[in-house]
């Protein structure tokens, strides 16, 4: 047999081989030497040429090897299973690979090198992107169990305890989070076996343990050797062949808990409802009220703020949760973290240690009375829900019995802090229907069982049934549009560039006595409080200006009629009892029995809450408008009395500096100072590209760059996270804020950085969707399943990658975005191609 000189046996690879065998290949070269159970095998270099690489089953390593020998062939990138970079189920893996496949398989790991997604995660990590690749061919164990242990607890950061995940057959599904698999917390110095819980595997026989206790004992004693070898916590992958462990890769711990100096926090969640630049006035109201919402909804589940911080802080104008609280929140509860990232819309690669469920801490045994009133809650929503329907109904009728142009400054401001101190009970609602996981979690764990995807089963039932208000919002548009349509008067005035679609007073006049404008006012009865990143009040809503709604119906009516939106809804109800039809043929009898009515409900309670959950967003904006006319009497006086320059410098102030000044605590002199401070600081500020995760350590960096814009690549596909499923081939139209709203286009894929439900006007023209921000819970997800539009979020910089214009294969059902070949300006017939 020939020797190619870039192919090396493992237990050969030498110092000098290092740079080019790869991270992977090197760690288990040097636990082989030392001693620890490897798989024998071979390296293929990453200066191998492809004709070498091709011939590898010519070395004489395979001379004594049976023909029908399976193989395991593993990426081993340059930069991999470093210290901080472990390109964890970013390079490609095969296993059970045939003698007579591994050209194959070998090609397939060194092109993973260059795609998409690892080179995202070199570009965010800081490695330069001059991928190489090394390859790791050994012999396939074959296993009956397997699993990944971690010498520090991944989640808890515990240093004395190994974390040990164990499951029937390979590995693979364990760690890319598809199954659930039996865990073990093992104490370092005595070996004791401190919790242990058996997980639904999804093979083999799921009521018996993976692992009896004297195996786990045994692993310990492997997994803690390995550690003391590298002086280092080690992640370790492991498989048991029936006789013995072989370990199969090992790699530091990467993630670890976050210490109270470097807390992580997250805009996800924040950066939809929220603009880039709060008014000073709400993000201070904002910080008070979810904080102490918050506090009274999850009470001693959270850590104190002296350990990890509040829940909620301001960054330069910029609200952020405190994600170092929400993963404490899931030790407590012995949730896996990665489902609560998933639905936040988490802006970072999430570890395979987030997919583990940490036993629940002894502080969440204290905590149970408290655990066990929010079970209720969950378990009485339908009443919590008509409670807070019945209360705001009750507020907004005493509030608008009143004209707030009569009250006294004093009593203008007492209503308004009334509304501040009952704030935090009103959003208790809202946080309860975003606990949604509630529900979610026994179908993500019964589609793991089976071996099923949860977004192909529950995305389309949650495209069916009750439409959320956002949704029918749109819908209605639609059929305004239709109005408008059928009236000549109507759509030549709106179609006339001539036409300023801002002056509602000339629209009035010009379209009196027409059954467009009865429908406009109904429409404005019903949506009129809603507008632009609505939560901050400090900005019109659509009764003030209604230009973006009548500027979608100028879309509608140049661009034809949309599609039936009955024969959207058939197609919709189909999909969904397909699901439920390919759900239940990986069920066996028994699971029919027991497994699925509880699917069901878990399925339907989930859809429940999401309608839900838009409607109390919308009550509470309701409120949040209304008052808003109080706020603007007060800005008013304030300028006539020449206490400020202009109406828009009131919501520059904090509620506290309005309150002291009414009181007469503060003079009124002194309020244009703090003007002039606050707009000083915004325009200092606004220039920071502020992310969308990061630590406070990194807030020095931000300031001293602040200006110079990220470098951000444009040749590259693009991946996020699927949230309503499709595949759709269009052109893109990139929408930033409601000022391009008019360039949007019939058919184009959307691509903003975020909406809310002021840009629910564009999904009645879009063919599917694309937002840098937002997970299973936000409005683009939640909209586009009703609307039956591919969406993917989580595209990090997809407003300055994708240029309008620009046609793309929008792929929801894997997440990636491929560039396809542009059209020409001019001609874009037909627009888009559903797959």
């Amino acid at each position: 047999m020939s020797v190619i000189s870039t192919i090396v046996p493992l237990d050969q690879l030498l110092p000098q081989d290092r740079v080019r065998a790869g991270g992977k290949a090197w760690n288990c070269a040097q636990l082989k030497r030392a001693g620890f159970p490897v798989p024998d095998g071979v390296v293929i270099l990453a200066n191998a040429t492809d004709t070498e690489a091709a011939a590898v089953t010519r070395h004489r390593w395979f001379a004594a090897l049976p023909e029908e020998e399976l193989f395991a062939v593993r990426s081993s990138g340059i930069d991999e299973d470093g210290k901080a970079e472990s390109f964890a189920g970013i390079h490609e893996t095969l296993l059970n690979v045939a003698r007579v496949d591994l050209a194959d398989a070998i090609r397939a790991c060194r092109a993973s090198a260059c795609s998409a997604h690892a080179r995202e995660y070199r570009r965010k990590t800081g490695l330069p992107d001059n991928a190489q690749m090394g390859v790791l061919v050994q012999r396939m164990v074959r296993a009956s169990v397997a699993g990944v242990a971690f010498t520090v607890n991944p989640v808890s950061g515990a240093t004395d305890e190994v974390v040990i995940n164990a499951s029937w057959g390979l590995g693979e599904a364990l760690v890319s989070g598809r199954v659930d698999p039996d865990e073990y917390v093992v104490a370092k110095d005595r070996g004791d076996i401190r919790w242990s819980r058996l997980g639904e595997k999804g093979a083999g026989d799921v009521s018996r343990a993976a692992l009896a206790p004297d195996r786990v004992r045994e692993l310990t004693t492997i997994v803690l050797d390995i550690e003391a070898h590298y002086a280092a916590p080690q992640d370790v992958e492991w498989c048991h062949d029936g006789e013995r462990f072989w370990i199969v890769q090992a790699r530091p711990v990467t993630t670890a808990v976050t210490p109270s100096d470097e807390i992580e926090w997250t805009r996800a969640n924040l950066a939809e409802v929220l603009p880039d630049l709060t008014s000073p006035q709400a993000l201070d109201a904002f910080v008070r009220l979810l904080e102490t919402a918050e506090r009274r909804n999850l009470g001693p589940l959270l850590a104190p703020v002296e350990q990890l911080g509040p829940m909620v802080k301001a960054f330069y104008g910029r609200l952020y949760f405190n994600l170092s609280q929400f993963r404490h929140l899931c030790r407590m509860a012995g949730t896996p973290p990665a489902l609560m990232l998933k639905s936040m819309g988490h802006a970072g690669a999430i570890h395979p240690g987030d997919e583990i469920a940490t036993r629940p801490s002894l502080r969440a045994i204290a905590a149970l009375p408290h655990l066990v009133r929010m079970v209720w809650r969950h378990r009485r929503a339908g009443a919590v829900v008509r409670r807070h329907d019945a209360e705001v109904s009750a507020y907004l009728e005493r509030l608008r019995s009143i004209n707030p142009h009569g009250l006294s400054d004093v009593e203008l401001w007492s209503e308004i802090d009334r509304w501040r101190a009952s704030g935090p009970e009103f959003m208790q609602t809202v946080l309860l229907l975003g606990g949604v996981l509630f529900h979610e979690g026994p179908i993500w764990k019964a589609c793991a069982q089976v071996g099923f995807p949860f977004e192909r089963l529950v995305y389309p039932q949650l495209a069916i049934g009750e439409r959320s208000v956002s949704a029918q919002q749109a819908f209605d548009l639609v059929a305004l549009a239709q109005t408008a349509r059928s009236d000549p008067k109507v759509t030549a005035y709106l179609l006339d560039d001539a036409v300023n679609l801002g002056d509602v007073a000339q629209l009035r006049r010009s379209l009196a006595g027409t059954d467009f404008l009865v429908a406009f006012e109904r429409f404005l009865d019903e949506y009129g409080h809603r507008g632009h990143y609505e939560s901050d009040w400090a900005l019109p809503r659509y009764h003030e200006d209604p230009s973006p709604l009548l500027q979608s119906i100028r879309l509608h009516l140049r661009q034809g009629s949309s599609d039936d939106p009955d024969k959207e809804a058939a197609r919709q109800a189909r999909e969904a009892a397909d699901a439920w039809v390919a759900f239940e043929a990986r069920l066996s009898p028994w699971q029919k029995l027991t497994v699925l009515p509880r699917v069901r409900r878990a399925v339907a309670m989930v859809k429940q809450y999401y309608v839900w959950r838009e409607r109390v967003r919308s009550d509470l904006i309701r409120v949040v408008a209304t008052l808003r006319r109080w706020h603007l009497v007060l800005a008013d006086r304030f300028v006539d009395r020449g206490w400020l320059l202009r109406r828009d410098d009131y919501f520059l102030l904090h509620l506290d500096e309005v309150a002291s000044t009414i009181r007469g605590d503060r003079s009124p002199q002194t309020l244009r100072a703090i003007v002039a401070e606050r707009l000083a600081e915004r325009a200092r500020v606004a220039p920071l590209q502020m992310p969308l995760l990061m630590h406070e350590s990194q807030l020095r960096s931000l300031i001293r760059t602040a200006g110079v814009s990220e470098m951000v690549g444009t040749a590259d596909d693009l991946r996020g996270q699927p949230v309503s499923g499709g595949c759709v081939e269009a052109d893109v139209v990139v929408v930033r804020d409601p000022g391009d709203f008019r360039h949007m286009r019939r058919g184009a894929i959307l691509v903003a950085p975020a909406t809310d439900p002021s840009w629910t006007p564009l999904f009645t023209l879009a063919a599917g969707v694309i937002v840098e921000v937002g997970g299973v819970l936000s409005h683009a997800s939640t909209i586009a399943r009703e609307y039956g539009l591919p969406a993917i979020a989580n595209v990090k910089h997809a407003t300055r990658r994708l240029r309008t214009g620009e046609r793309v294969r929008l792929d929801a059902n894997t997440g990636l975005i491929h560039r396809l070949e542009s059209t020409d300006e001019g001609e874009r017939a037909p627009l888009a191609n559903v797959v």
